[in-house]
């Protein structure tokens, strides 16, 4: 009688490690790694109608007639000092246009752009962008310490100055690109990383009034209207149907949140704790329509440890911020203005699914 010899156990034990290693390859690639289309919604969401002025539809009041003087007995010669002609009322902008509301902010002509201490400025007929380069303070646990921060300050003539961009020009996961090279093939002034949406397949996408995901996801979304309005959504609030109806015009996945609805520091937040720690980071901040800021926080290096969340909230908050959002950090931050990269990724940066772009047009939409 013959016995079959039995496999040991070590070898079965690992023959199973290295078959469970290769479905995970497997499964990495073709949904992370290989590039694949996603199936769009391809649902257009309109810009709201421009306003129509009509000054004579404004309520009139009645001009009182005036007093009559009586006339001197003996005048050579009457002067009359002619009354000023009124100022004529500016036509209000069109939802989403900031041409009037910020004109003293804009040039015309040819754009000036300049770099001074460190302090970096655009202005043209449609941008006035301010970028600091300054040192943030921040205390953790093992004391205080100071972190680089980028802090851009913009006014836009219209919203649709601000665009997002996908990698490749393609929507769907596995296809990652450089910013700078997204950004020098939009014709950008200046460029950020966005939410890394091609990294999951839950999760808003609106990309320049054009939805292409609205299923569920459990992270925060922020939203940017056509008339330049933003705000943030918990999961709980999301309401996809309403958020095509009140005219989004883009649409973020990450977070989290950073301020609350009384634009306060948020006291927890939906992440993991992972997110929570100091990080690089990459945020958007809002101010008024037309108004807004990105902040872009090196870190994970000896000179610049980064910012947790609680320390970036507050910094929106003391920016000024009514509305801020936490973007993809780590190393997708990047900041990049004009051809070059202004902050300094941590070990250099990374391919990206999407950016989002300043760009010295207005587009007819």
């Amino acid at each position: 009688m013959r016995f079959r010899r039995l496999t040991p156990f070590w070898l079965v034990l690992l023959t199973d490690v290295l078959l469970a290693g290769l479905g995970l390859v497997v499964f990495a690639y073709f949904h992370h790694v290989r590039p694949t289309l996603l199936p769009s919604e391809d649902i257009v969401i309109e810009r709201p109608t421009a306003i129509v002025y009509n000054p004579t539809a404004l309520p009139q009041t009645p001009t009182p007639a005036p007093a009559q003087t009586p006339a001197p007995e003996e005048s050579a010669l009457t002067l009359v000092t002619p009354t000023p002609a009124p100022t004529p009322t500016p036509a209000p902008d069109a939802p989403g246009s900031f041409a009037n509301k910020y004109r003293d902010k804009f040039i015309s002509g040819e754009a000036v752009s300049t770099l001074v201490d460190n302090v970096y400025t655009y202005v043209s007929q449609n941008l006035n962008i301010t970028v600091t380069a300054t040192r943030v303070p921040a205390v953790s646990s093992s004391g205080s310490y100071e972190t680089s921060c980028y802090i851009t300050d913009f006014y836009v003539r219209d919203v649709t100055c601000l665009e997002g961009v996908f990698a490749n020009d393609k929507y769907g996961t596995g296809q990652y690109e450089w910013l700078s090279d997204m950004a020098d093939r939009s014709g950008a002034v200046l460029a950020i990383n966005g939410d890394f949406y091609g990294a999951r397949k839950n999760g808003v996408v609106i990309r320049n009034g054009k939805l292409y995901r609205k299923n569920h996801s459990t992270f925060d979304a922020c939203v940017l209207y056509w008339d330049g309005t933003m705000a943030t959504f918990a999961p709980s609030q999301w309401d996809s149907e309403r958020l095509i109806r009140d005219g989004a015009y883009q649409a973020w996945s990450f977070g989290p949140r950073l301020l609350d609805t009384n634009g306060e520091p948020m006291t927890s937040f939906n992440t993991t704790k992972a997110v929570m720690e100091r990080n690089p980071r990459t945020a958007i901040g809002y101010y008024e329509p037309g108004h807004y800021c990105f902040v872009t926080v090196d870190g994970r290096t000896a000179t610049s440890r980064g910012l947790t969340l609680e320390a970036l909230a507050q910094l929106m908050k003391d920016l000024g911020c009514k509305v801020a959002y936490n973007l993809d950090g780590g190393e997708s931050s990047q900041l990049w203005a004009e051809g070059k990269m202004v902050n300094n990724p941590y070990k250099d940066g990374r391919k990206i699914s999407d950016v989002i772009i300043l760009k010295d047009a207005v587009e007819d939409k």
